[in-house]
């Protein structure tokens, strides 16, 4: 094969797989792909410039996992109010939520961190939208600044995963710079990163978005789905060669983390209201959603009693036995809490607490003072097999006197 072949015959041989002598062959440069011709949307103008936006619609019934985008309106607002720990959530029109996630520069935030892709979604009429704001060029930020300055006012209240701590920082930091007031500041805002780790950490090892979405919500993201670390990278990689060829990854990644948002509310709203309906529910699950009963007054027995029938012997289950004896305490059932004690002291044989609660409840709520003598004398040969310490003897100080105004209550004429 000649050594003179036109680079232009080069390339077609290449391209049609002819490898012999390749290595004499010039590489074929990567000619970049500018973002007008891989990405949907167009130019949004402003007084401040333009920025790239990108529209998406989705049927409000469309099925993300294992429920339906509209699934979210069918919330009872209080049930927010308890899942976000805030009771101006209560009041909040569903329908006029805004969804928001944001692609940074860089995953710790700080001044010098931008979001160079601002994701909000909302539900429209009969339709879910997300509509996304992305910077071709860092230069662009004003225009992108000025179009959410103008956009975001339509709203009533803010959800995100995980915005409290990083995305609306972000943003606030971003309009502050531009000497712009943030439009979202002082909405009532429900993170979901709180309540989900709240309900899944003792049952999942991550509680991030896409660690809930397999475990918990059945979404499966296709082969066009990127890590969320990568990102940054792979947005300056676009900066410094113009290459626009993964940046819809990088779009398709935040659109599936929006639609996660609604689907994970509603799938936490039916977990709070209808625990026994979610025949799936781990104990670890149970017990959670027992301590979030028990924080917003409501009866959270009936969940204990499911979450022990669901956890083997050890420290959650004591836990949970710990969590029914002192409910039975404060509603004065001491029969009642002398069950959940005793089992206590059966599974956990180390532990000193049930034994002086039973102890407790023998002398003062039962009147009988021999099976609280009993029940001294087993929680002082429980304390005296603790690691030395304070704790320890100050324990074994208080078992003592206890046994000491037993026994003498014993001898007292008035006990025979």
């Amino acid at each position: 094969m000649s050594s003179d072949l036109s680079s232009d015959l080069r390339e077609r041989l290449r391209r049609l797989g002819v490898v012999r002598g390749a290595r004499a062959l010039p590489p074929s440069p990567r000619r970049p792909v500018a973002v007008e011709s891989v990405l949907p949307g167009g130019f949004h103008e402003t007084p401040a410039g333009r920025c790239w936006l990108a529209r998406t619609e989705y049927p409000a019934g469309h099925a993300h996992g294992r429920l339906s985008l509209e699934s979210f309106l069918a919330l009872p607002p209080h049930t927010l109010a308890i899942i976000g720990g805030d009771p101006s959530l209560a009041t909040v029109p569903l329908s006029q939520a805004l969804f928001l996630d944001t692609e940074t520069t860089g995953l710790s935030g700080g001044t010098g961190t931008m979001a160079f892709l601002v994701g909000l979604g909302f539900f429209e009429e009969d339709r879910f939208v997300v509509l996304q704001a992305f910077l071709r060029d860092p230069g662009d930020e004003p225009a992108m600044i000025g179009f959410l300055a103008e956009f975001l006012p339509r709203f009533r209240w803010l959800v995100t995963f995980n915005g409290r701590g990083f995305d609306v920082p972000i943003l606030q930091n971003r309009f502050v710079l531009a000497r712009r007031p943030f439009p979202l500041d002082g909405v009532p805002h429900l993170d979901l990163l709180v309540p989900s780790r709240h309900l899944w950490r003792e049952r999942l090892v991550s509680c991030s978005l896409t660690a809930l979405e397999r475990d918990v919500l059945g979404v499966v993201r296709d082969q066009a789905d990127i890590p969320s670390g990568v990102i940054p990278l792979v947005y300056r990689d676009y900066l410094r060669t113009g290459d626009a060829r993964e940046i819809p990854r990088i779009l398709y990644h935040n659109r599936m983390d929006i639609l996660s948002m609604p689907v994970l509310a509603a799938h936490l709203g039916r977990v709070l209201l209808n625990p026994e309906g979610e025949t799936e529910l781990s104990g670890e699950e149970l017990g959670a959603l027992a301590r979030w009963y028990g924080q917003a007054g409501w009866d959270a027995e009936s969940l204990l009693r499911a979450a022990l029938a669901r956890t083997r012997p050890g420290e959650r289950r004591a836990r949970y036995l710990t969590e029914l004896a002192l409910s039975a305490r404060r509603r004065g059932e001491w029969a009642r809490s002398v069950e959940w004690w005793q089992q206590l002291a059966l599974e956990a044989p180390n532990r000193v607490e049930p034994a002086v609660e039973l102890a407790k409840v023998y002398e003062w709520h039962l009147g009988n003072p021999a099976l609280a003598l009993e029940w001294a004398r087993v929680a002082l040969r429980r304390a005296e097999n603790l690691p030395p310490g304070p704790h320890r003897e100050r324990g074994i100080a208080d078992i003592q006197h206890r046994i000491r105004r037993l026994e003498r209550r014993m001898l007292s004429p008035k006990f025979f």
